[in-house]
């Protein structure tokens, strides 16, 4: 009979062996383990610890500019070399070509089931081509023009309620010079006021209704728990054993809370729309909701369900995302004092065909070219999806534009992956790659995007914005794109033609969680904030 002595030695080298074997096999047929990779792997984490601490996405940007725009990562928790990748004709042929044959890994599904259901952002293959065709009418050009009225009354409403504080915190003080605020704490308001009125005709109230300010509660506790360690292990945990995804700990139980909020605000939602609506007025509804109840009117059990998980992933992803981008653009606004007179200048000499002299639709598109290009430069700069990850399905061959040279001197002009490589896409490097983008690609320049010869030379990756990768491409780019960029001009718009937005001089800094999150250098513990002045300009 084995001593303990001797079981614990067998199941130590039970346990090297599987690690062993299965980073031998992963090698076998592959290319990544080939390729070069950054200094200085820790012996558990491997480089990815350092990626997901290093600030602003400077472990990819610094990487993909010395070793090329394909190179090695170690894993951590002994997982096999990672993929990192931001080569355009490979993204192409993963995101376009082939996107159900590189699916979300592992770590990410299971935490999108737990904060949004199984919806659109969780469903792969079949499953996902048929929750698109279904929801992709409610957001085409003509249904997003519609929509023109709701944007607009909630960024009045914003701008009512922003205006009200800011004479509250000046009289308070006795100055007149604008108030201190967190930027954050606002124009997710009114982002969320428009998800709710034209996906579903609910009323968030500008961010003063109680279950607003759950869903902004929830949320921020779930971006703090992922900027701290805890939030950096589980996931590499549940990757490792993801038979745990029950685990007891905090930053991956509570991915739950957020859906159980957001969900029970969802049905309610249901409930008031199908006591509001006949049968004849859910045929010719063309919102979310309306589209939603008409895939299947009476859903019950798991058929509501799913019908609820697609409630909460546009009440979430559908306000969060573009706030922050508009966020962000605001800040860099403020630092540059001379952009932010010359957009408002722009801004308030053009006279739109819409009501009160405001552009339309279509306006906004194509008669407004310094917003254009600070909406452009904004998420070129800052990313809503700033990093993503994908698995092969298969064993493949991926294709690369700009070849890159091994440790030995060879060049390689495609990547040899195993099925179930892991790769990491850096968005934010793509968007600020230096040898794209040239020695100014880390600072804020609207005028490259109209100045000639200001843009890198095209490439494969989502036509007609030059090269930056914010919103995806293929079949998986994000279906609401067109009404985020219609409501971030019309809230930009319509938050400059009222305030003044000055730099307080803190030094911004950003990490990945769950997408870009802002901080002040030094004042991590005091959580996510852009601090602004905001002044009123019509004081």
């Amino acid at each position: 009979m084995a001593t303990s002595s001797e079981t614990k030695l067998l199941i130590a080298t039970a346990v090297v062996a599987y690690v062993v074997g299965k980073r031998w096999w992963a090698k076998r047929g592959s290319d990544v383990g080939r390729l070069k990779k950054p200094a200085g792997a820790h012996w558990l984490w491997g480089h990815e610890y350092e990626a997901w601490d290093t600030l602003d996405g400077q472990f990819y940007i610094k990487n993909i500019d010395e070793l090329g725009q394909a190179f090695g990562m170690k894993g951590g928790l002994f997982h096999s070399d990672i993929l990192a990748l931001t080569d355009p004709a490979a993204i192409s042929h993963m995101f376009t070509k082939h996107p159900y044959e590189y699916t979300k890994s592992q770590i990410i599904r299971p935490l999108i089931d737990r904060l949004l259901g199984k919806s659109l952002v969780w469903a792969e293959g079949d499953q996902h081509k048929r929750q698109r065709q279904v929801l992709a009418p409610v957001f085409t050009n003509e249904n997003v023009k519609a929509m023109d009225n709701e944007i607009h009354r909630a960024a009045d409403k914003l701008v009512e309620v922003l205006r009200e504080h800011v004479l509250s915190q000046q009289a308070e003080k006795g100055d007149g010079g604008g108030a201190r605020v967190n930027i954050l704490d606002w124009s997710g308001r009114a982002t969320l006021d428009v998800i709710g009125a034209v996906g579903f005709g609910h009323d968030f109230q500008c961010g003063t209704s109680e279950e607003a300010k759950a869903i902004t509660r929830s949320w921020r506790e779930l971006i703090l728990m992922g900027m701290e360690f805890p939030g950096f292990v589980a996931p590499l945990v549940i990757r490792a054993f993801p038979i745990i995804t029950d685990l007891p700990v905090e930053a991956i139980q509570a991915q739950g809370e957020i859906k159980t909020i957001v969900k029970r605000i969802a049905k309610q939602l249901v409930e008031e729309r199908r006591a509001m609506q006949n049968d004849e007025g859910m045929k010719s509804g063309k919102d979310l909701m309306s589209t939603l109840l008409k895939w299947n009117q009476n859903a019950e059990g798991e058929d509501l369900d799913q019908l609820l998980d697609h409630i909460c992933t546009f009440v979430m992803v559908g306000h969060e995302t573009i706030s922050n981008a508009l966020n962000f653009a605001l800040y860099e606004l403020a630092r540059n004092p001379e952009m932010q007179d010359k957009l408002r200048k722009e801004m308030t000499e053009f006279v739109g065909s819409g009501p009160g002299g405001e552009p339309t639709y279509e306006e906004y598109q194509s008669q407004l070219p310094y917003l254009d290009a600070v909406c452009k430069e904004g998420l070129r700069m800052y990313p809503p999806a700033s990093h993503t990850e994908r698995i092969a399905l298969a064993d493949d061959v991926l294709p690369l534009r700009f070849p890159v040279t091994t440790p030995s001197g060879e060049q390689l002009s495609s990547i040899r992956v195993k099925r179930g490589q892991l790769i990491n896409v850096p968005t934010i490097a793509i968007n600020r790659s230096h040898t794209v983008w040239g020695p100014d690609a880390e600072v804020f320049r609207p005028e490259r995007w109209l100045d000639a010869g200001g843009l890198p030379a095209p490439t494969s990756l989502t036509q007609g914005w030059s090269g930056i990768f914010s919103f995806l491409e293929g079949p998986r780019i994000c279906i609401g794109f067109r009404l985020a960029l219609f409501e971030y001009k019309v809230i930009m718009t319509t938050l400059l033609k009222n305030f003044e937005f000055k730099d307080t001089g803190a030094v911004l800094k950003t990490q990945f969680s769950s997408n870009l999150q802002p901080f002040v250098e030094g004042r991590k513990q005091d959580g996510i904030q852009i601090p602004l002045i905001v002044k009123d300009l019509h004081q």
